[in-house]
């Protein structure tokens, strides 16, 4: 679930309709604050005084025409998508003028999914310009940065373009016996070179351009007045006044040069095998990819994960365990040219980069690794036994940013090839092929059976996430979460399922039951070991339309010997627009009976006090994503400020949860928010033993 709070300026015919694009976004999980806009001037204010992301339009809404607001963007030169969506008919002359006037796109207002998926796609083009024009800042920065450092370096720096100086730092000038850097502009790095190893270093350049080649040769150098003197010229790729280069860094062959190259090889190399070890092996996969990017180059890279290597090593035992890695590393070194930089990158775990090669070329190659290994014969101790491999490949093209995230689809290639039909123990090579956004994940199950079975089986888990008081009241306060705990470890949250159409809501309304009556249970028994404890616990929208359930948790209540006031009932602010009358009636009903009632993920509405008036409830949650914007939006801490002074007004006790920091705890206590709940106070616990007097 997407948290990253959606701030977003609707122009709309009714307020139906901006609720319903807000909700179809809430459901779809992304945090949502919107602002219905009034007239132009409203518009005009608003683009002036917050940021925000995105513009819905209906063409002439409010009598407002939407080149209008277009005109507004660019007038205060605003990056704000404007979507238009419509009731009407639409061809390609209609596409073709809402394109040339400046809007994103027109869809229909009926379709909800393609609407959906048009936001997330424009929120996607925002924030990468969004990010491309911070890194702009960034790598400006970091090139006067740099700059400054090369001018001040004692290591001859040049940069050749086609051949050719561009610049060069006064350490290359002293070493080659110039005065100035314009007296090398336009002479070829050919010249810096003695005769005698000019055709090695001609052959040298044509490898290294094709990355055939390490960035790296020893050779003599030639100054200007004809002295010749050993030198170790390194080679990377570089950009210098915005025209891709390489950057040449030369040093004398000296005793503590040698000296550093023998401590380099030792920091690159895995002690065991003596191939490369992870460190290195990552900084030639950034190269690879700087390559792919930059230069259009393409490649792989190669997975190798010894099969169920735990059941070998406890047959042979550890110590003969590493005579299997070194034979395997062998075999593989054996096979494979050192340009590939082999790599021992965990425990029983290989790796290598092959560049210049497709899919079908990466493939064959594996397959051939593959084949190689399983007829390796290693002889332990009189006796001789045999692995196999799963390799997954992972391709290196122009479209891969982050070579970490290369090395991980490698990494899940791998684990993909005991998936397939005759090779759950591995043996085989598998290519990694990302997931479409729509295909499901791999064993994904019914989710209900799930639920149904969680009921049968008492399998849920109740968390309780403490909520501190910050006006000194000594009553502990709870709330309890809900999790269904996952074979492989992982837990689900309740908002997944329970907000889940696919889960029926009398499933739901049983799973709610099913929290009120264990909650009440624990916190009996806590509050009878003189424990003064609330406890905040959270229902459904299917609950909230059961007509039965204020004076059913009355009775469960009672059952559990708690007084009133013991525990409070919350339900969020989305279902309560939506169902505000049974919320009413709901939030009245507990009153009654003397049960008070939270309002929670408060302040997305567009109207969220209009919503409140209605509704009787004693507490009242701000939505967290006006927590998580305190740090870095300077408009979040007078809108947050503003929203809790106004709920003091109405006499409400206000929670702020998310909290994350102690900043934003002073922040808070000077606002006046009553409680403040978060990962700073206390993660989700399986039991209520936070300590409250330590606060």
């Amino acid at each position: 679930m997407n948290r990253d709070t959606i701030h977003l300026l609707l122009l709309t015919e009714s307020q139906n309709h901006a609720e319903n694009i807000v909700s179809m976004l809430r459901n779809s999980g992304s945090a949502t604050r919107a602002h219905q806009v009034s007239s132009l001037a409203d518009f005009v204010d608003q683009l002036q005084d917050k940021s925000w992301d995105l513009v819905l339009a209906q063409p002439q809404a409010q009598n407002i025409q939407w080149e209008e607001l277009q005109s507004q963007i660019q007038r205060l030169n605003k990056d704000l998508p404007l979507i238009l969506v419509t009731n009407e008919e639409l061809d390609a002359i209609t596409f073709e003028t809402c394109f040339k006037k400046g809007a994103a796109t027109i869809i229909p207002l009926e379709e909800s999914n393609v609407m959906l998926m048009v936001i997330q796609r424009e929120l996607k083009h925002l924030q990468a310009r969004r990010e491309k024009r911070m890194l702009e800042v960034k790598l400006r920065d970091a090139e006067k940065r740099a700059q400054a450092l090369l001018e001040s370096s004692k290591d001859a720096v040049a940069y050749i373009h086609d051949g050719m100086h561009v610049y060069a730092n006064l350490a290359y000038l002293e070493l080659f016996g110039y005065d100035s850097a314009e007296d090398l502009e336009g002479m070829p790095i050919m010249d810096m070179v003695d005769a005698s190893g000019q055709k090695q270093f001609k052959q040298f350049l044509k490898s290294y351009d094709q990355g055939q080649q390490a960035g790296e040769l020893k050779t003599s150098g030639i100054n200007g007045n004809g002295d010749v003197f050993a030198m170790s010229m390194h080679f990377s790729p570089a950009t210098y006044a915005d025209e891709e280069c390489t950057q040449v860094t030369i040093r004398g062959q000296a005793d503590s040069h040698e000296l550093e190259a023998q401590l380099e090889a030792i920091r690159s190399r895995d002690l065991l095998t003596n191939l490369y070890n992870k460190t290195f092996f990552t900084e030639r996969l950034e190269n690879a990819v700087d390559s792919a990017v930059l230069k259009g180059a393409r490649g792989a890279v190669f997975y190798i994960n010894i099969d169920q290597f735990n059941k070998v090593k406890s047959e042979i035992g550890i110590n003969h365990s590493d005579t299997v890695i070194t034979a395997v590393a062998e075999k593989l070194r054996k096979s494979l040219p050192d340009s590939t930089h082999l790599a021992r990158i965990g425990e029983d775990i290989f790796s290598f980069i092959g560049m210049g090669i497709d899919a079908e070329q990466a493939l064959e190659q594996a397959e051939k690794l593959r084949d190689i290994i399983e007829h390796l014969l290693i002889e332990i101790d009189k006796r001789t036994i045999t692995v196999t491999t799963s390799i997954g490949i992972a391709l290196i093209t122009e479209n891969s940013s982050k070579p970490e995230d290369i090395l991980q689809q490698a990494h899940h290639a791998s684990d993909d090839v005991r998936k397939q039909e005759g090779h759950k123990r591995g043996n085989g090579i598998h290519l990694y092929l990302p997931k479409k956004p729509d295909e499901p994940e791999d064993g994904e199950v019914n989710i209900e059976a799930q639920l149904a079975d969680a009921l049968k089986s008492n399998s849920f888990q109740l968390l309780f996430q403490p909520l501190i008081n910050l006006r000194g009241e000594e009553t502990e306060h709870y709330e309890t979460l809900l999790r269904l705990p996952q074979a492989d470890g992982q837990v689900i949250s309740a908002g997944e399922f329970l907000n889940n159409p696919d889960v029926n809501d009398d499933l739901k309304r049983k799973i709610d039951r099913w929290v009120v009556l264990h909650t009440t249970k624990l916190l009996s028994e806590h509050r009878a070991n003189d424990h003064n404890t609330r406890m905040f616990i959270n229902l459904s929208s299917a609950s909230l339309s059961d007509d039965s359930l204020a004076s059913w948790i009355s009775v469960a209540l009672n059952a559990a010997k708690l007084p009133k006031g013991a525990a409070i009932f919350q339900f969020n602010e989305e279902d309560a627009g939506k169902m505000l009358k049974q919320c009413q009636e709901f939030s009245h009903s507990l009153l009654e009976r003397g049960i008070p009632t939270a309002l929670s993920r408060f302040g997305c509405a567009l109207k969220p006090f209009q919503i409140l008036k209605h509704l009787e409830v004693t507490y009242v949650k701000i939505d967290g994503s006006f927590t998580q914007e305190l740090g870095n939006n300077p408009d979040a801490q007078k809108h947050l400020k503003e929203l809790l002074s106004h709920l003091h007004e109405e006499e409400k006790q206000t929670i702020v949860p998310l909290v994350e920091n102690a900043s934003s705890v002073a922040n808070l206590w000077q606002m006046g928010a009553h409680f403040i709940q978060g990962h700073y106070v206390q993660a989700p616990q399986a039991g209520m033993a936070y300590d409250f007097n330590d606060e």
